[in-house]
């Protein structure tokens, strides 16, 4: 048997840009409802450090075992049910402070929706109640002076234990959750026309595909609100099945074809997360690095939260930030990839299997995330060409996140050891400019060809790559942001200018941004209406394949 390899070759070139950007908005995080509001405000730090899109929580209503302290609705004498939100807005309006959005999974069933007797579990044999107590959240959430970025109808409906067959989240049936959503998707569309809404949040998607066509065929018939389709998988392993069983389902289902899919619940190690596991250590943060351009790669899979955020405690220690509040290796990771350029550059390897690295690039920085899932320490020597300046690096392994140091470069060239299991987070040039708050809400549009579309919401830049057909990307645009003017930017992937046309469509009228006056996009677009306060945008680009066009707002443009 030969000896193992303990050296590899990764090549970086600043100038070639390759599919798909490095999106800042499609890998999100999740919280169990565990995590009591007092954590939340003693780790906003964090929370706002990491730049997430949007942070899901499973919110728990009505468990005993939840560490809320008031009932969300409660029942007097004369049956007439009181609403009670205060301790969800609060946690609402913590993560409005950091700049992240939050995305409720309403979910269990208090007292005062339940039968005498029954658990937390099990809704009334009539369940206006639960109905009525969601749609009085989302109702009265801009009076109360609270912003919810995503609704969803109950979390993992589907589940049961493998050896006894006991429900753990819902003891209803299929016909009883599909009665369940159909009655509070219509509430909470009702509350508010603009809300986005969704489910079923399975937990096994891959082995309840008659769950997942049940629901997608009561959607399509009868007209349902459904503007994401929402599901979960734990482990590094199953999860193309999962994917391929949701892609397979929805096939059928035409009308679908521009419903978000939220995978949001994900972790790469199978559950199993007692404190001080393996969770806990850089070996999690090199399988989080390495699922980075994996879960990139699935260009329909337009959100993922990855499970957890936050120590939930109760046997689950899975969180990137401990119970204590101190950040593991993965989190280091996850706020690196948050802060780097956008624009994916190409990346060679030469090396043992296990060895992978993902990186990008501005006008005055190179980044790159260097991992090593081999089972021995590797000597990696950096080719990094026309570097833009001096470099640093920050070691990830077994005795957790090193301190950065600079990083030796000489003539584009440098090497570092990377640890079995380990990271190396390498920047050279100038550290990012830290973005203001969002300026959009972005809304993925599926594309007809081999094309992408893509949206940068910190900065309103729309990214496509080009294919057999248009590509497209909405977003909700708050009324005095809109831009008045666009520049557009279209190369090769090495670099040479290339031709592409770009159609803005605003308020249902389309303007040729550049390229043929005559051009016409004729995409799907999205019923549901923009926000109060808020104008729908799409912008759509066609242009050759291995083509890259980047369409962002003229600097100072805006109304």
């Amino acid at each position: 048997m030969r000896a193992p390899l303990t050296s590899a070759t990764v090549r970086i070139d600043p100038t070639a840009l390759v599919d798909h950007p490095l999106s800042k908005e499609r890998i999100a995080i999740y919280n169990s409802g565990l995590v009591p509001i007092e954590r939340y405000r003693r780790d906003a730090a964090h929370i706002a450090a990491v730049r997430a899109e949007s942070l899901r929580i499973d919110l728990g209503w009505g468990a005993e075992w939840m560490p809320w302290t008031r009932e969300v609705v409660t029942r007097d004498e004369r049956g007439e049910l009181a609403f009670d939100f205060e301790e969800t807005d609060h946690i609402a309006r913590v993560l409005a402070e950091t700049g992240t959005r939050p995305y409720w999974s309403y979910c269990y069933v208090p007292a005062a929706a339940r039968e005498p007797g029954d658990d937390w579990r099990t809704m009334a044999r009539d369940d206006s109640a639960w109905v009525r107590t969601v749609a009085s959240y989302v109702s009265g959430l801009r009076q109360r002076g609270t912003a919810v970025g995503y609704h969803e109808v109950y979390n993992e409906p589907d589940l049961r234990d493998e050896r006894t067959a006991e429900p753990t989240f819902y003891t209803g049936d299929l016909e009883d959750y599909l009665e369940l959503y159909r009655a509070t998707a219509a509430a909470i569309r009702a509350a508010d026309p603009a809300a986005r809404v969704g489910g079923p949040a399975l937990a096994v998607a891959a082995v309840h595909a008659d769950w997942l066509d049940a629901f997608c065929r009561v959607v399509t018939d009868e007209g349902l609100p459904l503007d994401f389709l929402s599901f979960h998988h734990y482990g590094h392993f199953g999860l193309e099945a999962t994917l391929r069983t949701v892609g397979d389902v929805l096939a059928a289902y035409p009308t679908l074809r521009d419903v978000e899919w939220h995978l949001n619940e994900y972790n790469a190690f199978s559950i199993d997360y007692p404190r001080g596991g393996l969770q806990d250590t850089h070996l999690l943060a090199s399988a989080f690095a390495a699922d980075i351009p994996r879960l990139l790669a699935h260009r329909e899979l337009t959100r993922t939260h990855w499970a957890q955020f936050l120590d939930s405690g109760q046997g689950n220690f899975s969180g990137m930030v401990d119970i204590d509040g101190a950040p593991k290796p993965i989190y280091a990771v996850y706020r690196f990839y948050q802060h780097m350029p956008v624009d994916r550059v190409a990346v060679g390897i030469d090396g043992p299997r296990g060895v992978g690295a993902v990186a990008s690039a501005s006008g005055s920085a190179v980044c790159a995330i260097v991992w090593n899932r081999h089972f021995t320490d590797v000597d990696v020597h950096l080719a990094l060409g026309s570097a833009p300046g001096a470099g640093t690096v920050c070691v990830i392994g077994a005795d957790g996140v090193a301190p950065e140091r600079s990083l030796a470069l000489a003539s584009g060239r440098a090497s570092v050891m990377v640890p079995a299991g380990g990271v190396a987070l390498i920047r050279i040039g100038d550290p990012e400019d830290e973005p203001g708050g969002r300026r959009a809400w972005g809304i993925a549009l599926r594309s007809d060809g081999t094309g992408w579309a893509d949206l940068d919401e910190a900065t309103l830049t729309f990214r496509f790559g080009g294919g057999t057909a248009w590509s497209a990307h909405a977003a909700d645009v708050p009324d005095d942001a809109v831009p008045d003017g666009w520049d557009v930017h279209a190369r090769t992937a090495d670099g040479a200018p290339a031709d592409a046309t770009v159609v803005l469509e605003i308020d249902g009228v389309q303007h040729v941004v550049s390229g043929s006056p005559q051009a016409r996009w004729t995409g799907g677009r999205v019923s549901r209406p923009a926000p109060a306060g808020h104008r729908r945008i799409v912008m759509a680009a066609t242009a050759p394949a291995g083509t890259f066009v980047t369409v962002s707002p003229v600097t100072g443009a805006g109304r």
